[in-house]
């Protein structure tokens, strides 16, 4: 995988449009303010339709993990899954047409999105991009451009132009032509559109085995590679960017923040910071969790339960993920999912519950009439040196109707701490020193 080239991206990129803060609004997808938003769906339709995505996001996760065939690029990449589960509003070229929905996703580098002319493309509500007929500031980069990487596989020079190739793990691609463009973004309390200039991004026109949603355009990459919009920007916000996530309300769940550079760092007594794990292969989050408690009670795993390794194949294994693109936490199968399961299942043993089924979560119980009588668990995630992350009880568990579950599932080789988890925390990332910092917010009221 490339490395983060910091210095050399600040030579590359001709000056533009002096930037120390960027907001974006994050849109869930059951939001009634997304151009997704189904309509009324029961939770257990939801609950599944979520499941299904996750479980194809993990095997996203672990090909990128992996070392499998994973490039680097500008936009969200997996739309094969419905992973994405908040979208952004952008702009895109000069002048800037109409607004485009792009997947928010911390697990992947290039903004991409759809552009003709097509080889093969989805059907999508927005016209799609046409840079030649509509964009006087689209750029192709030439092949010795910094991040032009003919290493990669499929990535190639076509008359001086670079093409790039990004093959998914469920077989999906996404192939076409990088180019320097003006990112524009809605700025917020006002009509206007701030832009960022000589952006690289991908330029889809052949896209296949998607399973993708008229609504929506590309990916939004936010990862550690050098193609994503933190990277890009390195000089001038600082390599950071915070977002913190308001609970689904019903319809009126309003829009979350994504914020970067100055306003991104989080400050005060509350702030806990931990260190992004360094592994030669992983481009998303990893962090170094130890241990995990259940209604207080600590399970004893040793850091290596979750450490990120390599496997009899050369290739790196394990792990514990924050994204944003997957809803509900995982944790691996072989050890800490069914650790984890147990301790729940002893928690709830002395209310007498009567166990059931009910979509993919492994422990749910129906509840009694008097639901006061059941005490719920919080669940704790420790990451040494007395650092903790508490997830409270109203997360830790899902509801419908008179069924509670504990809303984790599983997956073979790896865990990642899901969106459900990270609701009500305030999030800053600072990829140039590699830190994740964190604190609990009402995250309905941040502004």
């Amino acid at each position: 995988m490339a490395q983060l080239w910091h210095a050399a991206l600040l030579l590359l990129f001709l000056p533009s449009t002096v930037v120390h803060s960027l907001h974006f609004n994050l849109i869930h997808k059951y939001s009634v303010h997304s151009p997704l938003f189904p309509g009324n769906l029961t939770e257990e339709k939801k609950v599944q339709r979520l499941y299904e995505g996750d479980m194809a996001r993990a095997r996203l996760l672990r090909s990128s993990l992996f070392g499998l065939n994973y490039s680097v690029e500008h936009l969200r990449p997996n739309l094969k899954a419905e992973s994405g589960i908040y979208l952004i509003e952008v702009f895109i070229g000069t002048p800037a047409r109409r607004k485009y929905y792009l997947v928010f996703d911390t697990a992947s580098a290039v903004l991409w999105l759809q552009c003709k002319p097509c080889i093969h493309c989805w059907k999508q509500d927005t016209k799609i991009f046409h840079p030649a007929k509509e964009s006087s500031s689209f750029n192709p980069i030439p092949c010795n451009h910094t991040l032009c990487d003919l290493k990669e596989p499929g990535w190639k020079c076509v008359r001086g132009k670079c093409h790039y190739s990004l093959t998914y793990g469920e077989g999906s691609a996404s192939r076409g032509i990088l180019a320097s463009e003006t990112l524009g973004f809605a700025s917020e309390g006002s009509s206007r559109t701030e832009s960022v200039r000589n952006f690289v991004f991908g330029c889809a026109n052949d896209n296949r085995g998607f399973q993708a949603h008229e609504k929506f355009s590309g990916i939004f990459g936010l990862n550690m590679q050098p193609w994503s919009l933190t990277n890009q920007l390195s000089g001038r916000i600082g390599g950071r960017f915070s977002y913190c996530l308001s609970p689904m309300t019903g319809h009126k769940h309003p829009p979350s923040r994504l914020k970067f550079g100055n306003e991104a760092v989080l400050r005060g007594p509350g702030v806990k910071t931990i260190h992004i794990v360094r592994s030669p292969t992983a481009v998303s989050y990893p962090l170094p969790l130890s241990d995990v408690s259940v209604g207080g009670r600590r399970l004893g795993f040793k850091p290596e339960d979750f450490a990120m390794r390599k496997r009899a194949d050369g290739r790196m294994g394990g792990g514990f993920i924050i994204d944003s693109g997957t809803t509900y936490t995982i944790f691996s199968t072989g050890g800490p999912y069914e650790r984890i399961t147990e301790a729940f299942k002893a928690f709830f043993e002395p209310f007498k519950l009567q166990p059931t089924k009910h979509g993919r979560f492994g422990v749910c119980y129906r509840l009694p009439q008097e639901e006061s009588m059941v005490k719920l668990p919080s669940m704790t995630l420790h990451f040494g040196n007395h650092t903790y992350y508490l997830v409270p009880p109203r997360y830790t568990i899902v509801t419908e109707g008179r069924i509670m579950c504990v809303a984790i599932t599983s997956y073979p080789g790896l865990s990642v701490l899901g969106l459900h988890h990270q609701i009500d925390y305030h999030f800053s990332f600072n990829v140039k020193e590699r830190l994740l910092s964190f604190v609990p917010a009402d995250c309905s009221k941040v502004e």
